[in-house]
């Protein structure tokens, strides 16, 4: 087999900072660069037996990232404890993680990852070629896993030798490297769980931290693990994660000093400015990349008709939503790519103004029956999607549409949705690449109920052939986000940047992985100084 594409980590300091991909012609050119703790701090020393306390929303029940129900819930609490073979970080940039370097085959349908050779489970069994294979042959099995669909692309996982892995896929995988760098990727201790572990319980990894106190649906707290190979990757000896799903406990839990830092909706935006005025408290502002939509199952009955689809969004004054119920930070959006995104297409960037008497004709011409009937999801208690919902189904009745709303906990929220007959309304799921982010949230038979057109998939997964130059590849992300608009794959509301609010006692929280491209925190290089 021919391979190409090297991409390799440093030996020393944290995981290298600029290693996304790059392509030209039909190689994947990947590179890392090392960075010291002291540049990482600046002129803040890190108290390296200190707590670091973040609160988000929703702690996850199930500890196994194989049967992860919600990957946005789980991903915070659970990547500390699981190493994946690559990682997002800032910017966003797939770097190495347990695989140090990697080979991309010619035809982009195969790629050899080298491991790590000072890499050990917490129990003490190596993490070799063969505890990977294990790990990821668990979460493709659908009797094993809950993410298999996650895994579509793959058509086999070998070991080559003691240290190599070799995943090969169905079609050219551009997006592999940041599939593998979730949870639902997690490298776990098979051996350990041959034997009897029970990871749904108790923590079975290789990474920086172990569970100390599990609490469902409350926090949980962790402890250093001593030799890891990476310390930049535990800067703190302990970790606390709290889910406070409400806003005002939330806030109150960072003003008080209960917690260092918290993750911050659109809608809390005018309380918190009260707070981060004062001495020692800021908010950071992440680009815009995430957005609020209302997912629709295009195959339920009365949705199959785009002109309905179309109608929906006609029928939805997003600028009043924005304004009543997201402080004005969350502008309103026509398609998945938001601008400033690359495949953003401005043919189509106003496509639905507030206009109910279109959506009123657009209706009638479809045939659909008065009060037509939708089932819309929303996550119980989580704001601003239960305000949102409630704004959605008032301006849907006032053109003949009865939405019926239906609280669901998170954790099941997302596989409700996906048998089928339901709307959702959530944040949409962006991805380090457009392409990853269309296939995940239109493509991907683990999200959407129902394929969308042969043209939108055809785009799709055209823009993950590594051979694309990068404006063949834009031009396809332009072309895919169009067809979701005008196609109108979901009521699209607004977009918004993530936000965290911290303390001046902490570091690294400008920086947070993940959060370049989705609304989560992943506290890998954070620390306290106090």
């Amino acid at each position: 087999m021919h391979l190409l594409t090297r991409n390799t980590r440093p030996r020393d300091g944290r995981v290298g900072a600029s290693a996304f991909v790059a392509l030209v012609a039909a190689m994947l050119l990947l590179t890392a660069c090392g960075t010291s703790a002291q540049q990482e701090t600046g002129s803040q020393v890190v108290n390296r037996e200190g707590t670091l306390r973040v609160a988000g929303n929703v702690v996850p029940n199930n500890l196994d990232p194989h049967q992860s129900g919600n990957y946005t819930v789980d991903f915070p609490f659970l990547s500390p404890v699981y190493d994946r073979l690559t990682q997002v970080v800032s910017g966003p940039e797939v770097v190495p993680m347990l695989a140090e370097e990697w080979t991309f085959a010619e035809d982009g349908r195969a790629v050899d990852f080298r491991l790590r050779d000072d890499a050990v489970f917490h129990s003490g069994n190596p993490v070799d070629a063969d505890a990977v294979v294990g790990s990821l042959e668990r979460a493709r099995d659908p009797q094993q896993s809950k993410v298999s669909g996650r895994f579509d692309m793959v058509a086999s996982v070998q070991a080559v030798d003691e240290r190599t892995v070799r995943i090969t896929t169905n079609r050219p995988s551009l997006d592999l490297l940041s599939v593998l760098a979730t949870t639902e990727a997690a490298i776990v201790d098979v051996v350990a769980m041959a034997n009897g572990l029970d990871i749904s319980r108790e923590g079975a990894g290789s990474g920086p931290y172990e569970f100390d106190q599990v609490r469902p649906g409350d926090r949980i707290t962790y402890v250093r693990h001593e030799g890891y190979w990476d310390p930049e990757a535990q800067k703190p000896a302990r970790l606390e994660l709290i889910g406070l799903p409400d806003d005002n406990s939330r806030l109150n839990a960072f003003r008080s000093g209960q917690v260092d830092a918290i993750k911050v909706d659109p809608d809390q935006y005018d309380d918190l400015q009260s707070v981060v005025a004062q001495p020692g408290f800021t908010l950071h502002e992440y680009p815009i990349v995430q957005s609020y939509v209302l997912y629709l199952d295009i195959g339920t009955p009365g949705l199959e008709d785009t002109r309905v689809r179309q109608a929906l969004n006609y029928a939805i004054d997003r600028e009043s939503i924005n304004s009543a119920l997201l402080n004005g930070r969350c502008p309103p959006l026509a398609q998945p790519l938001p601008a400033g995104l690359d495949g953003h297409n401005t043919g189509v960037a106003e496509l639905y103004p507030y206009d109910p008497d279109r959506a009123r004709q657009l209706l009638k011409e479809a045939g659909a029956p008065d009060n037509l009937p939708i089932r819309i999801i929303y996550v119980a208690g989580a704001s601003p999607q239960q305000e949102m919902a409630t704004a959605v189904q008032a301006q849907l009745r006032e053109v003949g549409v009865d939405a019926q709303l239906i609280p669901i906990p998170a954790v099941d929220a997302q596989s409700t949705f996906r048998t089928g007959g339901y709307g959702l309304l959530n944040i949409f799921l962006s991805a380090p690449t457009p392409g990853q982010t269309l296939l995940t949230n239109y493509l991907a038979n683990f999200r959407f109920p129902t394929p969308p057109s042969q043209e939108f998939a055809d785009a799709v997964l055209q823009s993950l052939d590594p051979s694309l130059s990068e404006g063949e590849r834009t031009e396809l992300y332009e072309t895919a986000s169009g067809i979701a608009a005008e196609e109108a794959y979901s009521v699209f509301l607004c977009g918004s940047p993530t936000m965290i609010a911290y303390t001046s006692d902490t570091v690294g929280m400008d920086s947070l992985g993940h959060a370049d491209f989705t609304s989560v925190f992943d506290v890998r290089y954070a620390g306290v100084t106090s």
